[in-house]
């Protein structure tokens, strides 16, 4: 890498990855893989994966994960550097646990259900710092430790007549960080809490097809603000037109500190389909 912020780096990284897979008597299965992740001067970092599920009667399956995570620091973690941040070429890098177990739920296709509850244990997690006690302000990158985060997923599909699709979901996040004295973190906590959507799609007449999704976050320590999206297509002989229109509430929200997502958009396109002649 040559950049005239960053400066000249190099490094290698090499990767080794095996995965193994089975079923046993039509109503279990188990995964189980491994990376071998080679880097810098000879060191390495091993990543397992379990997984398992076992199918139960009348459409509902169990099912858990173990799994380990790694992330090398990026060369703007590490070297970058401008009026408000600093990054820091000591950092180490992030690692992490995950474990979780859900249950499953498949009615003939036509009602569809999964409740997932899961842990991740973070450490050496990469973020940027702000010293409240000293001017002036600027966000240092540094690793945390002890960052654990708990959440629960659940959703439910719902088919209709007329190709219709109805999924109700929603994933709620709580997360423990050893206590940070004077210091405030850039990105870390600002996870969302609560995140509820609602989507539907299906055919409308004159065969056109459209799509509605709503949604609703609340951020740690935020305000929740809600976002909806629709969007309209249909495909004629030689044409597929679409009509999208995003935020269409006109929501302000920032999903990083300090980053002000689009306002309401609308994006009209045309596909021209060429189709050979059958001889």
């Amino acid at each position: 890498m040559d950049s005239t912020n960053l400066g000249i780096h190099q490094r290698s990284r090499e990767a080794i990855y095996v995965d193994y897979d089975t079923r046993a008597l039509g109503r279990f299965s188990f995964s189980l893989a491994g990376r071998e992740e080679f880097y810098g001067a000879g060191q390495s970092e091993f990543s397992p994966t379990v997984s398992a599920g076992a199918y139960l009667k009348a459409g509902w399956k169990l099912k858990s994960s173990v799994s380990h995570a790694f992330r090398l620091p990026s060369y703007t973690d590490l070297y970058y550097h401008d009026p408000g941040n600093v990054g820091n070429p000591n950092l180490r890098p992030e690692k992490s646990w995950n474990y979780e177990g859900g249950l499953e739920w498949n009615q003939g296709g036509r009602y569809k259900a999964n409740i997932t509850v899961f842990h991740r244990r973070d450490r050496e997690v990469i973020d940027y710092l702000l010293d409240t006690t000293t001017t002036p302000s600027i966000y240092r990158a540094a690793n945390i430790q002890n960052l654990n985060f708990t959440g629960i997923e659940t959703s439910i599909d719902i088919r209709l007549p007329h190709t219709q699709i109805v999924q109700l979901a929603y994933t709620g996040l709580y997360g423990a960080q050893q206590p940070l004295a004077n210091q405030q973190t850039k990105y870390t906590f600002n996870y969302p809490t609560h995140d509820a959507l609602v989507t539907w799609q299906g055919m409308l007449p004159g065969k056109f097809t459209a799509r509605s999704r709503v949604g609703v976050v609340t951020r740690y320590q935020q305000d929740p603000y809600a976002l909806w999206d629709f969007s309209i297509g249909r495909e004629f002989r030689n044409v597929r037109a679409h009509l999208s229109l995003a935020n269409i509430s006109d929501t302000q929200y920032e999903e990083i500190s300090g980053v002000i997502m689009p306002g309401r958009s609308v994006i009209f396109g045309v596909e021209f389909l060429l189709r050979a002649k059958p001889h």
